[in-house]
């Protein structure tokens, strides 16, 4: 009686294996070619920190960093002390910053706390490369946080 058992415990396991081979997998993943659901694999949207710190009228930047996509600049605002800074960015041809220019849509500050976008247009005016530059213009102030040329879902965009 115990053979007799354990010979349809191992068909009923040999048939549950064989069903199982030929099913549809439970977690295929379909693909879609539809641009609505494209991901780009290539954005460059690793966070890079910067600090800036400028009296009256000074002016700095973040290195230039590969933009690989049309997407905004992302920016996440950890702290900010003194007078707002004006922030923009700015589009190269290279990472060296050669045919540099200013290609900030918008007018944005630093003085918000969180995660924000930066409408731009780097990749539409040819250039291959973005910063993220700040001006002292009403004053002595500072900011930090981090920030990366493509942007990766969408935030609400940083307020002037």
């Amino acid at each position: 009686m115990k053979r007799q058992s354990l010979a349809k415990i191992a068909f009923a396991s040999c048939a549950v294996a064989v069903s199982l081979m030929t099913a549809t997998p439970v977690f295929a993943n379909p693909v879609s070619d539809t641009p609505e659901t494209e991901v780009s694999t290539f954005a460059n949207n690793a966070d890079t920190g910067f600090a800036f710190n400028l009296g009256w009228g000074g002016k700095t930047g973040t290195g230039f960093r590969r933009k690989d996509d049309s997407s905004s600049l992302y920016i996440k605002i950890l702290g900010y002390s003194g007078n707002p800074l004006r922030l923009y960015v700015d589009g190269a041809y290279d990472n060296n910053g050669s045919g540099a220019i200013n290609c900030t849509q918008g007018v944005y500050r630093s003085n918000h706390k969180g995660e924000w976008e930066m409408w731009n247009l780097v990749k539409e005016n040819g250039r291959h490369s973005a910063r993220l530059t700040s001006w002292a213009e009403s004053g002595p102030g500072s900011v930090n946080g981090v920030w990366s040329p493509d942007c990766v879902g969408h935030f609400q965009k940083l307020p002037a």
